[in-house]
């Protein structure tokens, strides 16, 4: 493209300067040719007379063809009354040529040249006339020249004028060609180069042999090149780690400009709203959020200038909890950027609170209720109870269950608290099914009291599942001992068998069961269908929290079923 507009230029000079030359040289040579045609043909016209008066002219007519075959001019005689006496060209009687311009001129003693058609001859003519006198005979001798002839001498001169102008313009034409060419291929090298960097080929680099300012700037460009491709290169590698670091957080990014355009955020926090990472970066704030929290957070530390936190909900998720901590982004001077929000999901945080909450509020009520009964017992008795022992045995048993009641909430709290704490410390490939006969066994004296039978048929093929073994019997016994607490009469059936690399257990009982209202509330703490009944039972509320726990230990899975005076199932499976 560069070779090409030098060329065109030099193309243009190269043409202007020719045709200014030619036309100035062709005006004052057809002019000084012109002049000298005319000189010419006047000259040879006062030959012609001098010849004419100095000769013994035996007939006009003879002496003008003779001379004008000679000189292949036409010659012509006339009086002074401009009568023509005789003409090379004709024989015929010509009109009488005294107004004639160059007939008028000569008679006058003049020499004149006019240039002018010929009604005679049909065609333009160039007359020169002199004055002429031979003895008695004063007159004009005129010669003309067909205006033709005079122009074929011209055109040859054009054009061997123009072919010559060709020449030189094809050879300056070829030598501006080279020229430009040598001259551009730097620059088209310099271009190549800054656009092989514009589509990121920073290797480019730029060789020649100029040493001059060509090679001064194709050595800068080599170092711009060199130093863009440090900066691009310490650029991506800041890109990615700040990309890393992004995408390794927990919590949700966004950064917005002065002008609330969305600068980069992250996919936590696309995921929090709901939108693609392409619909929000670079896109203005407001037209994807809808919420006062963020709204009146951005405003605050624009206003204040410091770093705000607040908790709220996301009006996209209302049933999660998010904390926002905005600060504003300065640059090195100082000078404010934008804002950069960080949202943490404390949704789990704040379960967690309320569940720790409620756990100490509902063990504070387990453990006061037993304390009270007992200290009230304890003080009948010191009030004189004790004397009567009757009622003092009575008194001391009902103050052994309540301990016995305590001990037990105790340690379910802190059998509770063990599994959620630590890891399993003794894993061993557990016989689930001697597992299963083991707690059968110890649960038969509760069973003895009750028309209930227990029916478990060991199936071959249960492989051992690595496990506590306390932790799994634990989970069994409490199944089992609700199953027989809420059975008065029927049976408890257990099965265990291995289904597509899992160990499935179930306990279904024929007892009261319950609506499917509680179902999902079960496995609470302290958490009864029947609060009453529960308590009289001597269960501490624990028990189902605890199988939970075992079975998310194992990463297992837990489902219930019931209904209403026709038993409940409990389903486990575990994952080998």
């Amino acid at each position: 493209m560069m070779q090409k507009k030098l060329m065109f230029s030099y193309l243009i000079i190269i043409l202007a300067a020719v045709g200014i030359s030619m036309f100035a040289s062709w005006s004052k040579g057809y002019q000084y040719m012109d002049e000298q045609k005319k000189e010419y043909h006047l000259m040879q016209a006062e030959l012609l007379a001098d010849t004419f008066s100095e000769a013994t002219i035996p007939s006009f007519q003879t002496f003008v063809e003779e001379y004008g075959n000679k000189y292949g001019v036409r010659i012509t005689i006339i009086s002074n009354k401009g009568e023509v006496y005789a003409d090379s060209e004709t024989t015929n009687k010509l009109e009488n040529h005294a107004t004639r311009e160059e007939v008028v001129g000569a008679l006058k003693g003049e020499h004149v040249t006019v240039i002018r058609y010929s009604k005679t001859m049909g065609k333009k003519y160039a007359y020169s006339a002199v004055p002429i006198k031979n003895g008695d005979f004063e007159g004009v001798m005129r010669v003309s020249l067909p205006l033709a002839e005079v122009n074929a001498l011209n055109k040859n001169l054009v054009v061997s004028v123009i072919m010559t102008v060709l020449l030189c313009m094809v050879g300056a034409t070829l030598l501006a060609f080279l020229f430009t060419k040598y001259l551009s291929k730097p620059i088209d090298d310099v271009t190549k180069a800054a656009e092989g960097i514009a589509c990121g080929d920073y290797e480019t680099k730029i060789y020649t042999s100029d040493t001059q300012q060509i090679g001064r700037l194709a050595e800068a460009f080599n170092r711009m090149s060199d130093n863009l491709n440090t900066s691009v290169r310490a650029l991506k590698r800041r890109n990615i780690e700040f990309d890393a670091m992004l995408k390794s957080m927990a919590s949700g990014v966004i950064a917005v400009d002065n002008n609330d355009m969305v600068m980069f955020t992250n996919s936590v926090f696309t995921e929090m709203v709901g939108y693609e990472k392409e619909q929000i970066e670079h896109q203005p704030f407001y037209s994807f959020m809808r919420n006062a929290l963020l709204f009146q957070i951005i405003s605050d530390v624009r206003e204040n200038k410091q770093t705000v936190m607040q908790e709220g909900t996301l009006s996209m998720t209302k049933d999660k909890i998010i904390r926002v901590t905005a600060t504003p982004l300065l640059k090195e001077n100082q000078k404010e950027l934008g804002i950069l929000l960080i949202l943490e999901d404390i949704t789990q945080i704040r379960k967690l609170e309320n569940m720790r909450r409620d756990f100490v509020s509902n063990v504070t009520h387990e453990l006061k209720t037993p304390l009270t009964s007992i200290r009230g017992f304890v003080d009948t008795l010191k009030a004189g109870a004790i004397k009567e022992e009757q009622v003092a045995v009575r008194f001391l048993d009902i103050i052994d269950i309540e301990a016995e009641r305590l001990s037990g909430l105790i340690n379910d709290i802190l059998l509770l608290s063990e599994i959620e704490s630590k890891e399993d410390q003794e894993i061993v490939p557990c016989d689930v099914n001697q597992v299963i006969t083991d707690v059968i066994e110890l649960l038969q004296p509760k069973v003895a009291d009750k028309n209930i039978r227990i029916i478990y048929e060991p199936k071959m093929g249960v492989d051992s599942y690595p496990a506590n073994v306390d932790r799994m019997k634990q989970l069994l016994i409490n199944l089992l001992d609700n199953a027989v607490k809420y059975t008065e009469d029927g049976t408890v059936t257990i099965q265990c068998e291995k289904k597509n690399d899992k160990l499935v257990l179930s306990i279904q009982d024929t007892g009261i069961g319950m609506e499917e209202e509680h179902l999902d509330r079960i496995f609470e703490r302290f958490y009864r269908v029947d609060k009453g009944r529960s308590r009289k039972m001597g269960g501490t509320g624990l028990g189902l929290s605890i199988v939970k726990h075992i079975v998310e230990r194992y990463n297992g899975t837990i489902r219930v079923e019931s209904k209403i005076n026709k038993g409940t199932k409990f389903t486990i499976q575990l994952p080998y």
